[in-house]
């Protein structure tokens, strides 16, 4: 099969173009980038901005029987693929995320639970709308899309790692601030399942119009997280437990927290991606230990993780004088609670 896929240097796209190549597809790449990135030598690169609809033209002289678009993040953006591929080819599968759901009081989420509607939730209100032109143009066109929603995405090569993120102060002998409690579970999905899943949403039959829910079959806490990446890394991990509240008062932004959610759940049913797609987990560990090994091998200080994104960036340094004086607060404070306590129930004595 010819395969276009849009944004297929970067992280996500990068590991689905492997994928793809691995199958035996004939694969074309639409970046914006001069280089060539990690693509393999078999891939064409088609230099284009898909804002440019001259550049989406020339991508579809290609002639391609499938899109895979990994960087659609505004309802204009893929209705401009729309606009550029419909009646032209049999399967166009979009990347979204399960931030599209609107929260709710049951779980886990379905595929057909509504959408955000409010545009003050940005990135997931935008990614609904890619979606509901989607549906749209499916139900006007019969446009051949597949909506595949991944939880959290970790693997080799993010940019944004939050493994990263914690490898880097664990091998350190850092401690690792963790917001609110750290017994909160993690929900997320291993890159190169979610490549799996794209590549095979282009193969799998009657799924046309369809949307997909992953995310991996372990749940595990925030603190068993960085307790398995330092056993991993052969070190001890340190980790406090600091309000969330208090770090905001701090200056700190809390969307640099790896799996910080402000407390919702995000538990979704994976039965459909399982019967339909072939969603196969690689098993939690396994697939932990392969995303610490690679940035080991790296260096993690010589890599990018999540904190890089959101500013403002806070020295390393700060946050090691904070837990510093955090834990000699609370430390005094126990003691000072401890004997007002004891004095007030033992008067006298």
């Amino acid at each position: 099969m010819k395969v276009l896929v849009i944004g297929g240097t970067g992280y996500i796209g990068g590991h689905t173009v492997k994928e793809l190549v691995r199958r035996g597809h004939d694969v074309s790449v639409l970046a914006r980038g001069v280089t060539r990135a990690q693509l393999p030598e078999e891939v064409s690169l088609v230099t284009g901005d898909r804002h440019n609809s001259q550049d989406l033209a020339r991508a579809r002289s290609l002639n391609v029987n499938a899109v895979i678009d990994i960087n659609a993040y505004t309802r204009e953006e893929t209705q401009a693929v729309i606009n550029t591929f419909d009646s032209v080819i049999s399967r166009f599968v979009h990347l979204s995320t399960l931030s599209v759901c609107r929260e709710i009081d049951r779980l886990p989420l379905v595929e057909s639970d509504a959408l955000v509607t409010d545009p003050t939730a940005g990135y997931a209100y935008d990614k609904a709308e890619c979606e509901r032109a989607l549906r749209w143009a499916y139900t006007t066109t019969g446009f051949p899309f597949v909506s595949v929603r991944p939880a959290v995405v970790f693997g080799p090569r993010d940019r944004i790692s939050r493994e990263n993120y914690y490898l880097k102060r664990i091998v350190a002998d850092d401690p690792v601030i963790v917001p609110g409690t750290g017994a909160t579970p993690i929900f997320a999905v291993y890159v190169k399942d979610l490549a799996e899943v794209l590549a095979n949403a282009l193969e799998s039959e009657g799924v046309s119009g369809a949307a997909y829910h992953l995310s991996q079959s372990e749940i595990v806490s925030i603190n068993d997280h960085i307790a398995n990446i330092a056993q991993i890394a052969g070190c001890e991990a340190d980790f406090v437990e600091i309000p969330a509240r208090l770090l905001e008062r701090l200056g700190f932004n809390l969307q640099q927290f790896p799996y910080y959610t402000g407390g919702r759940i995000v538990v979704c049913d994976t039965g459909a991606a399982t019967r339909d797609l072939g969603f196969e987990p690689t098993p939690y560990l396994r697939a932990l230990r392969e995303t610490i090994e690679y940035f080991l091998a790296l260096g993690p200080e010589g890599q990018p993780s999540i904190e890089d994104r959101f500013q403002p960036l806070i020295p390393r340094q700060r946050e090691r004088t904070l837990v510093e004086r955090y834990r000699a607060s609370t430390s005094a404070l126990e003691d000072r609670l401890t004997d007002q306590w004891l004095n007030e129930a033992m008067p006298g004595m």
